[in-house]
């Protein structure tokens, strides 16, 4: 299973990286922009704009003088439910002002009241430190990160990564564009390829970011960290992949069921205002996000929201005159490659930065507006590590093949996949649920030396190895923790207080 497809590098056209970075998210494009001012040459390959051009609430920071990186990391702690690797959460509050320096300096403009930012409060937050552009924030970081890349002139290639090549260390990637294998001989990759909240029937996430690089790096024997905490977003428009910022709330909307009544306090961290949510929509009923009380309170939507309101108004909602229906999503994955402070795998040459990596700073739930902020850190941080080892990288000169046989199509499709994880591995679980997602999901993955070796299909093996892992993750941890709701272990448990990490040799378990 190491190599899915059939290839001999050889009769494939070849390219040459000193660093390879796999994605273009606020992760591989700090990385890319730090590699460049330190001298190195990266190369970007890309399948297109990802989660955080679609990003709306903003990044957290401990700017303020009257706030501190400190409380900034209480937060991020409570929010996590202790299970944050505390040395790597220092370095994101503490280190994170520092980047949102950077980030104004590569251009990003972000919204001042006066001569200082204009902040705002989301859920999980002890102080108004989530500094934001409107609702679009994540968009105005990518696209002055691009702008700050083009400047740099650093190569951006379209195309999807397909494999690792190398036994001991990277040597190479495989890439495909437009239904054709590519080879780039290397001996750094990056990836920045984002999380694997889409193998959930409802998501906020784009089509294009499906976690499948997660699933690459676990086949070629990187180990998944943490991998049943996935953050289910409270607020995506009914029926769409439309995600409404938390921001919303902080800003004052209040959630109501069809009855009008309220039934959380919409400030609580993400995990407690889904399930509330979910509840409620297990008893038959609907919940709607009503954004009068922003209206009452003088803020025009127009100017706040713009983003939000031209969506809901596209989809024939007038949120000033009525309340908006939501439903909980899959969002955010927690979970990820295990890597150290510096982005580094247990792969020689293999790091990972942003969504699909797990550094361990969101522990058990991720406090918002925390996830740009760990693409930037942990993005400065790993170029940094990298300058440094690619004085000890050779490029290889070898060639690689592999021979691999199948014919026939999948049992299953990915919706298939997706509809098993949100009933079974969604908002709420337990064992018997669990098993039955882990039986269905290694008989899927037992059929697949039989497959034929196209990408589509390897696409959808490495989508299966992430639900494994998922999956495997939520049966070892008998407890409620955090995003992790388990029914029948309803309450935390001391014992647990620690990290699952989940192996690809647990395939033969």
């Amino acid at each position: 299973m190491r190599h899915f497809l059939e290839f001999d590098t050889r009769k494939i056209p070849e390219e040459e990286a000193q660093v390879l970075i796999c994605g273009s998210g606020i992760g591989g494009l700090t990385t890319a922009i730090v590699l460049r001012d330190l001298g190195l040459d990266p190369v970007i390959l890309t399948r297109g704009i990802g989660n955080t051009y679609y990003s709306q609430g903003g990044i957290a920071g401990a700017v303020h003088p009257a706030d501190s990186p400190y409380a900034h990391f209480l937060d991020t702690i409570r929010a996590g439910r202790y299970l944050n690797d505390e040395t790597n959460t220092h370095i994101l509050v503490s280190e994170g002002v520092l980047r949102i320096a950077d980030l104004e300096r590569w251009g990003v403009n972000f919204d001042r009241e006066g001569d200082f930012y204009s902040t705002t409060t989301e859920g999980g937050h002890s102080f108004p430190r989530v500094l934001k552009v409107k609702d679009y924030t994540g968009r105005e970081i990518y696209t002055k990160l691009l702008r700050k890349v083009r400047e740099l002139k650093i190569p951006i290639i379209e195309g999807e990564l397909q494999e690792v090549l190398g036994e001991d260390r990277v040597q190479g990637v495989l890439y495909s564009w437009e239904g054709k294998l590519r080879f780039i001989r290397t001996g750094i990759l990056v990836l920045a390829t984002g999380g694997a909240a889409s193998m959930f029937f409802h998501t906020s996430n784009p089509s294009k970011v499906r976690g499948d690089g997660i699933g690459l790096a676990f086949r070629a024997g990187v180990p998944i960290k943490n991998p049943e905490f996935v953050q289910f977003h409270p607020t995506v428009l009914e029926g769409t992949n439309l995600l409404i910022s938390e921001a919303v709330r902080g800003e004052g909307a209040h959630l109501i069921d069809d009855r009008g009544n309220r039934f959380v306090d919409e400030l609580q961290p993400r995990d407690v205002v889904a399930r509330a949510i979910y509840n409620v929509l297990k008893q038959g009923r609907r919940v709607f996000l009503d954004l009068k009380p922003i209206l009452n309170k003088g803020v025009k939507l127009e100017e706040r929201f713009p983003t939000i309101l031209s969506f809901l108004r596209e989809k024939g909602i007038n949120p000033e005159e009525e309340p908006v229906p939501v439903v909980p999503a899959a969002h955010y994955y927690i979970g990820g490659l295990e890597v150290d402070s510096f982005g580094k795998t247990s792969f020689e040459g293999l790091y990972a930065v942003g969504e699909c990596a797990c550094t361990g700073v969101h522990g058990a739930n991720r406090l918002a507006s925390n996830s740009l902020l760990e693409g930037v850190v942990f993005g400065y941080r790993t170029a940094y590590r990298i300058y440094i080892d690619a004085k000890f990288v050779k490029t290889s000169k070898i060639h690689f093949r592999n021979r691999a046989e199948g014919y026939e199509n999948p049992s299953f499709s990915f919706d298939s996949l997706r509809e098993l994880m949100w009933d079974k591995v969604g908002l709420e679980r337990n064992k018997e649920g669990l098993l039955k997602a882990s039986h269905r999901i290694t008989s899927w993955l037992k059929e697949a030396h039989t497959w034929k070796r196209d990408l589509k299909n390897r696409q959808l093996l490495d989508l299966l190895l992430v639900a494994f892992s998922t999956v495997k993750g939520a049966i070892m941890r008998e407890e409620s923790r955090g995003v992790h709701f388990r029914a029948d272990f309803p309450h935390e448990r001391e014992v647990f207080r620690r990290d699952t990490v989940v192996h690809i040799n647990s395939l033969q378990e």
